[in-house]
Parts: structure tokens; sequence; C-alpha cells
């Protein structure tokens, strides 16, 4: 399994979890975080962005990865970035199931 992060601008949030909708992934955690990047404006010292999280199977992971992409890429300063972990296992809390 992969834990896939994406941080996007707050803007593509509703695109992206609509794209991934369309591509079966339905389970996604979504935060807004502060973060400061390569892009500093003189009178802000931080951006604001959507923070995503989803655990997928590994052969999923190039697919969310990539419909992440399309539907954040701007081109222009602060579109985000994504990071792929993987994942030794997570567990159930309501069930108690263990799953590698």
């Amino acid at each position: 399994m992969k834990l896939i992060k994406a941080f996007i601008k707050t803007t593509s949030a509703g695109k992206v979890i609509k794209a991934l909708d369309q591509i079966g992934i339905k389970n996604i955690s979504i935060s807004e975080v502060k973060g400061i990047g390569e892009q500093i404006e003189i009178f802000k010292s931080y951006t604001v962005h959507s923070r995503l999280e989803i655990i997928v199977p590994d052969e999923k992971a190039g697919q969310v990865s990539d419909t992440i992409l399309k539907n954040a890429h701007t081109g222009l300063a602060g579109d985000g970035l994504i990071a792929v972990s993987p994942v030794d296992y997570i567990i159930k809390i309501r069930t108690m199931e263990k799953m590698e």
C-alpha cells in the first residue's frame, strides 16, 4: 500500500476531489494547512493549501498521482507537491481488521 500526500492550491481541491471520485477513490482526508515554500511573498510569510491524504493499493498509486497532477497543475508558483510513501499496514478500528 502507498500513502499519497498532496499539498495543492485550495482553488484546485474541488476539481481534484471530483476527478479522484471518477476513478473510484472515495476515502480521502482533507485538511487546510499553512506552509512556507520556495515562493515567499514580501508581506505574507506563508500560504494556505489543501492537504489530501489517500491510502491506496500499490497498483493504484500511479493513477492517483497522475490524476492529482493533471487536475492541480496550473503552471504557476504554488501549485504544490505530491509525496508517495510506503504503508506497512492499516488497522480498521471499528472491526479491528489489519490490512497489509
